[in-house]
């Protein structure tokens, strides 16, 4: 049956004229490349601009190969990310080792009668060969804490104040407000008003000498304390 027809289509094609008969030869290739280009071409506008097609026919519209490649770059982002993890991780550390240090150096709540005594005891401990000071008075003032942070473990930062007078002469003064600033508790002096001492001549044992009285120092030493009490005291 098969080669019945085939033999009935072959002694078709010998009765044609030659001009068709050669247009079937070279037309029937053209047709079947045209449609398997086309199937192609649709292939590889699914499948996108896979690097492996050579250029000249590749498509570089979206296509699969081109979802492969968002999802690889997406992929590589990610691992730089975790890449860089050990880094941050370490910066984070030094962060908060730092801020952990900067915490120690700040006073609890509860140890501000402590920082009073520290500030009396500075004075009492400066060598008589470097000045004399002599504390007169402390007060202690505070302001309402700023509100903590939400989420925050630790409580409102108030600021305390620590108005001294004190006496003595330039050198023990400076010498003072230098153990005060390098204490190992965080204080710094704020502001400061200086009355010099009165100035008389001496002649008690017949020499006249010039006498120089006491300087009188005010002075705010001012640290910071995490406080969970809003209301400004003094003592």
């Amino acid at each position: 049956m098969a080669r019945s027809t085939f033999g009935n289509l072959g002694s078709r094609f010998k009765a044609l004229p030659r001009n068709q008969q050669l247009g079937i030869i070279f037309g029937f290739p053209a047709v079947v490349a045209i449609a398997t280009g086309y199937l192609a071409y649709g292939l590889l506008g699914e499948l996108g601009a896979d690097p492996v097609v050579p250029p000249v026919i590749r498509r570089v519209d979206m296509g699969l190969w081109a979802q492969i490649s968002d999802v690889q770059d997406q992929i590589k982002k990610k691992e730089e990310i975790i890449a860089r993890k050990p880094s941050i991780e370490a910066k984070l550390k030094d962060l908060q080792d730092d801020i952990a240090a900067a915490e120690e150096r700040l006073p609890r709540e509860a140890e501000k009668a402590q920082m009073r005594e520290v500030i009396e005891r500075l004075a009492r401990e400066i060598p008589p060969e470097m000045g004399a000071v002599k504390l007169k008075s402390v007060r202690i003032t505070e302001e309402a804490p700023q509100a903590a942070a939400a989420g925050s473990k630790r409580g409102g930062l108030s600021t305390v104040t620590y108005q001294t007078e004190v006496q003595g002469d330039l050198n023990g003064i400076i010498k003072y407000i230098d153990s005060i600033e390098k204490n190992t508790r965080f204080m710094a002096v704020n502001q400061i008003a200086l009355k010099g001492g009165a100035v008389s001549l001496d002649s008690s044992d017949g020499k006249p000498k010039v006498k120089y009285e006491a300087h009188t120092v005010k002075m705010d030493i001012v640290t910071y304390v995490y406080s969970t009490s809003g209301k400004a005291r003094a003592q």
